[in-house]
């Protein structure tokens, strides 16, 4: 498969077969050893206020049964029960961990992890403050409020690409720049000293400007005049006078099967890179480039063998 730099920053949506799972923990100061059942027995350690991710897993008729316990690593931190979950194909899921109290409440959610297809953020809070705590998202150039949520309120958001700055009341939270394409989680937790927070990019933001598409409309835009126009001309005035409008009808079928052949090749899937598509138009119209050149080279002008047909007919 043809690979680009822009498919890098492409999310990893889990298809049928496999499911995913990501546990974000927001206790600062507190280290956690997480054990699961995914592959050979995954292990690892989550400190402070951190995040893993566990790729595509396997399900087994639709379902992977993952079983997990998290043993505690810092003194005087509160303990955390393992337990199962259900998690179905097709389905990111994901496991927040936060303290309540001097308990351990676990939210398990269901992911989104597909870019805004409006060259936006999409932005999730996940913060272990009292619940009745509110989050605000301000502007820093305008300081207007885009976004006011509670705590424990842990929706998915879609936000302008500029930098902002995470309130409670006055005391800053976090200040973060959101880029175009970027699904974002936000985890916030609190110590002794105050607030503690960590942006994490659940999916890469877009590596490439969507101001670069600029040249390229217009490079189309030119090839198309300069090929549509002189073909419609040329198929007309080469015609005998009896069949222009046959030719000239002709000559649109062909962008008729060009389109089809772009249909088959879009809805039969050869490739799993959009990008492989896009060269493989290419490579077929280089292809008839070359025919067009050749043809072009022993072409004879109506015009021409026109003109030789009165001399001949003169001479006669």
């Amino acid at each position: 498969m043809l690979n680009v730099p822009l498919d890098s920053t492409y999310p990893e949506i889990p298809g049928a077969g496999n499911t995913q799972v990501r546990i974000f923990s927001g206790i600062p100061g507190c280290n956690y050893r997480v054990s699961t059942n995914i592959g050979a027995g995954k292990r690892f350690i989550l400190r402070g206020i951190d995040f893993y991710s566990s790729g595509n897993v396997e399900t087994n008729l639709g379902i992977f049964e993952l079983d997990y316990t998290i043993e505690n690593l810092t003194n005087g931190c509160p303990p955390i029960e393992g337990g199962t979950q259900l998690l179905n194909e097709a389905t990111a899921y994901t496991l927040f961990l936060r303290p309540v109290q001097k308990t351990l409440s676990k939210l398990w959610y269901e992911d989104e992890l597909q870019k805004s297809n409006k060259s936006k953020a999409l932005i999730r809070t996940l913060a272990n403050l009292a619940p009745t705590t509110r989050i605000l998202w301000r502007d820093v150039k305008s300081g207007n409020t885009a976004l006011d949520v509670l705590a424990r309120h842990h929706d998915l958001h879609e936000l302008s690409t500029i930098e902002y700055a995470v309130l409670q009341g006055d005391s800053l939270i976090h200040q973060q720049c959101l880029r175009p394409g970027g699904v974002y989680a936000l985890v916030i937790g609190q110590d002794n000293q105050g607030f503690v927070s960590r942006m994490f990019e659940v999916t890469e933001p877009n590596s490439m400007s969507m101001l670069w598409l600029i040249p390229q409309y217009v490079v189309m835009t030119l090839g198309e005049v300069m090929f549509s126009v002189t073909g419609l001309e040329f198929s007309y005035s080469q015609a005998p006078a009896s069949m222009k409008s046959l030719l000239q009808a002709f000559w649109l079928l062909t962008v008729a099967f060009g389109n089809i052949i772009v249909v088959v090749v879009a809805e039969l899937k050869f490739f799993r890179s959009q990008a492989s598509e896009f060269f493989l138009f290419a490579g077929l119209m280089f292809v008839d480039m070359l025919i067009f050149m050749w043809f072009a080279c022993y072409y004879k002008p109506y015009e021409e063998v026109a003109t030789l047909k009165r001399q001949r007919n003169k001479l006669n």
